[in-house]
């Protein structure tokens, strides 16, 4: 009986000094809420010539239902390394960590709890209907998104505010970081160039910092421009140097619900259309398929690209640079020819120096916006406005690349107008409509043949609606886009083409629906 006893305590204390020794290795949570953030911190005695490229730390994970992810970890600095993961199922989950080339002390095991948490997962495309986002849980959204340039460089008491200003304001997505030559991914060689085996990691942990700040407010982020090639940042023309930094940027993100992978800023500019088949295939295999995935373009033109099956979503260029807010009717098209999401992405830039004038009249703007959204797009904008009210020029960079917070005044106009589009939108079943150009004589039509319609009609006036192919009684009534109420109209019957006349030659929004 003694012996028995000591043999239990014999494996007691091993198994609470193996605990210790594991604790001093790595450190990750036991418990972490479905679509949280779940992190193992790792520290190594050892110093690296390079830690980026001697040594790749890797991670399996499997699931409660038995399925298995492998993902790498990443360097942080000060001889620590983690390991970030998103765990999508409720349950128990096992975990293990080892390095190549083998290192004890980069080498752990355990496993942790997901439990239920209110986190609705990572944005992907709604399933029943692929004009639209939704979360992971399904949960239709209606993306209003915000362009933060030094999103990674901003103080975390300034970016705090200036998302609570944002959400305040109807916004629940940015776009960013917009990198710079001095603010790369990248350390600086001595002769001011790009070390691309080594990554800056105060732009990384800035990341970091964002993410976190924006994930606590319920914000999604798109990003700008991080592997460079476009906007004056250096190409990276090796294979194997492109890979490393993909591998980094995934390994640093997997772990946030919030994010989604852009690469870089109008490709066109910068790489090839086989290139950048490259780029997203390769993205798509290091996510495993769980976060969107898509490219900014400046002309919308590849099918090649919007066909591959990990482009996500359309997100396209087309700036307002002159009086002409119908421009975004082709949004229709391009969704009825790739039926994708579109996000809008470079079209409302307020004060930006392509626009000029055209981008500083607010009437313009607001009926661009509504053009967008009726067509099927949803939008980013950016506050360009600088003091005096104008448009930027090339020599304001360092005025109008500050963001809310730190120079405030003037602030652009058009927070208003999309605050009440996005009010507007949300409260339709947007997730079930998608562009009808035909059915509305101003051509720019939301609808959900039978059941909803939502026209813009921009100068007011008369329009006609299509409803001949269903039968019932409707409830119709008038929006004022530039105020947010509404003007009852009344009962109308679906037996013909119905015209309605606005209230007056401004801008207004039809709601037809049926009841």
């Amino acid at each position: 009986m003694r012996l028995k006893f000591r043999k239990v305590l014999i494996k007691i204390l091993l198994a609470s000094l193996l605990s210790c020794q594991l604790n001093a290795q790595v450190q990750a949570p036991v418990k972490v809420g479905k679509w949280g953030l779940w992190e193992a911190i790792l520290r190594r005695d050892r110093r690296y010539f390079n830690p980026f490229t001697e040594v790749t730390v890797i991670a399996t994970f499997r699931s409660p239902s038995g399925k298995t992810l492998t993902v790498e970890g990443f360097y942080d600095g000060d001889r620590t390394w983690k390991v970030r993961f998103m765990p999508d199922e409720v349950g128990q989950w096992h975990w293990f960590i080892r390095a190549e080339p083998p290192d004890e002390r980069l080498s752990a095991s355990g496993r942790f709890e997901c439990v239920p948490s209110k986190l609705r997962g990572p944005l992907k495309v709604y399933s029943q209907n692929p004009l639209w986002f939704s979360f992971a849980d399904g949960t239709p959204v209606y993306l209003l998104s915000f362009h933060l340039w030094n999103l990674d460089a901003m103080e975390e008491k300034t970016l705090a505010k200036t998302l609570d200003f944002l959400k305040a304001q109807g916004f629940n997505a940015i776009v960013g970081p917009h990198l710079m030559p001095d603010r790369m991914a990248w350390e600086l060689l001595p002769d001011g160039k790009a070390d691309f085996e080594r990554f800056n990691l105060s732009v990384w942990q800035g990341l970091d910092m964002a993410l976190n700040l924006m994930a606590e407010r319920g914000f999604v982020l798109i990003p700008f421009s991080i592997i460079g090639g476009t906007n004056g940042l250096p190409k990276i023309n090796d294979e194997n140097r492109l890979d490393l930094l993909l591998r980094y940027w995934v390994a640093r993100w997997q772990g946030f619900w919030n994010v989604t992978f852009q690469p870089t800023s109008e490709w066109e500019e910068g790489y090839s259309e086989q290139e950048i088949l490259g780029i997203g295939h390769r993205l798509y295999q290091l996510t495993h398929g769980r976060f969107l995935i898509s490219i900014h373009s400046l002309r919308a033109s590849s099918e090649n690209v919007q066909q591959a099956r990990w482009f996500s979503y359309h997100t396209v260029q087309d700036k307002l640079d002159d009086w002409n807010f119908g421009k975004f009717l082709w949004f229709a098209g391009l969704f009825w020819k790739v039926a994708k999401p579109i996000f809008a992405h470079e079209c409302l830039w307020e004060g930006n120096f392509y626009q000029k004038e055209a981008g500083l009249d607010i009437d313009n703007m607001r009926r661009a916006a509504w053009v967008i959204a009726l067509s099927g797009g949803q939008i980013n904008y950016a506050d360009q406005v600088v003091p005096p009210r104008r448009w930027q020029r090339r020599e304001d960079v360092s005025v109008t690349f500050s963001e809310l917070g730190m120079a405030t005044k003037p602030l652009g106009q058009l927070y208003g107008a999309l605050n009440i589009l996005a009010s507007f939108m949300r409260s339709l079943p947007f997730w079930q409509m998608r562009p009808q150009p035909k059915l509305a004589s101003t051509k720019i039509c939301l609808a959900e043949i039978g059941r909803n319609y939502a026209v813009y009609a921009p100068q007011g006036g008369k329009i006609q609606l299509q409803l001949t192919k269903t039968e019932g009684k409707f409830a119709a009534r008038w929006l004022n886009p530039r105020t947010g109420k509404w003007v009852n109209i009344g009962s109308v019957y679906a037996n013909s083409i119905v015209e309605f006349s606005a209230p007056d030659d401004n801008d207004w929004v039809l709601v037809v629906q049926r009841q």
